[in-house]
């Protein structure tokens, strides 16, 4: 099984992917079957930030990610256990629908939404903002993927992605999913610029495909 956590990353440079399937950066990420879990009552476990050095990860155990089932702004329901060991998926939390680096970054997701489709991949992004708002935004850059308003955090809050700072935001964060329902990858950031790019992102859900193929 691939094993794999996003380091933090700093204006936008490229981080290295995990070279074997049982070596990831440090607090590394352990198989997780998640779609057995209740609906937004499961506990989450608090996120880490990373550090550049490898360590082994086989052995760490990370506790079960809490699921959804929540309306998109286009008034469909995302029923997040039912995706999660299925397809691979990906879960990104974003604080705001008006500031450039969220924006950006899904700007930037939406270029490659082709890839995700190929790959059966599913994108589902929480926005810490009014539907009104996260329309207006999904309208003006175009966005194809899952998109669900969250302002009353309460999605981020069961995912433990809110207030890390003591100061009523969410943090921008990232999960990934394997077909498995494994959680493969994931970075909670200290700092807004802490993002993994799009092809780190795809890179470890082909690398589980190739992994499961074998």
């Amino acid at each position: 099984m691939l094993v794999a956590v996003f380091a933090a990353c700093s204006g936008g440079e490229e981080l290295p992917a995990p070279s074997t399937a049982t070596e990831g950066l440090s607090t590394g990420v352990e198989k997780s079957d998640v779609g057995s879990q209740p609906s937004q009552t499961s506990p989450a476990t608090p996120t880490e930030t990373t550090s550049t050095q490898p360590t082994p990860a086989a052995t760490e155990k990370v506790p079960l990610a809490p699921v959804f089932s929540v309306a998109t702004v286009d008034g469909e329901t995302v029923w997040l256990e039912d995706l999660v060991g299925t397809v691979p998926v990906y879960v990104l939390f974003v604080p705001s629908t008006d500031n450039e680096l969220d924006r950006d970054q899904l700007s930037v997701i939406q270029t490659r939404h082709d890839v995700f489709v190929e790959l059966e991949a599913k994108v589902v992004v929480v926005v810490a903002d009014l539907p009104t708002n996260v329309i207006d935004m999904r309208d003006e850059l175009g966005l194809e993927f899952a998109l669900i308003a969250d302002p009353l955090y309460v999605v981020a809050s069961d995912w433990q992605v809110f207030d890390l700072d003591g100061e009523g935001k969410v943090s921008p964060a990232s999960f990934v999913f394997d077909a498995f329902g494994n959680l493969i990858a994931r970075l909670v950031a200290t700092v807004p610029e802490d993002r993994p790019t799009v092809d780190e992102v795809l890179f470890t859900i082909e690398e589980s495909i190739n992994s499961a193929a074998a």
